[in-house]
């Protein structure tokens, strides 16, 4: 791996983490709504697709931080690309 690729490795990393953060705040906004009572069931669907959302979201930002984490680790001139 080269500079340029570790850049764009970092690059997909701060974006991930971007679009995790986006998808948490969407969902914390969604659990704003509750009430006393339990929520009709189509918003509680929309919660739990969102909620889905929001998990696939932070997967791929852990992925990324992972591959992130071993360049660190090792140096991006012994990481395999």
């Amino acid at each position: 791996m080269d500079r340029e690729q570790f850049n764009v490795l970092h690059a997909d990393c701060v974006d991930a983490f971007e679009k995790y953060a986006t998808e948490a705040n969407v969902t914390a906004t969604m659990l704003a709504d509750c009430t006393a009572e339990p929520l009709p069931l189509a918003k509680r669907l929309e919660i739990a697709i969102q909620e889905q959302s929001e998990n696939t979201a932070h997967a791929l930002y852990l992925a990324a931080k992972r591959l992130l984490f071993e360049t660190a680790r090792l140096g991006y001139a012994f990481t395999s690309s």
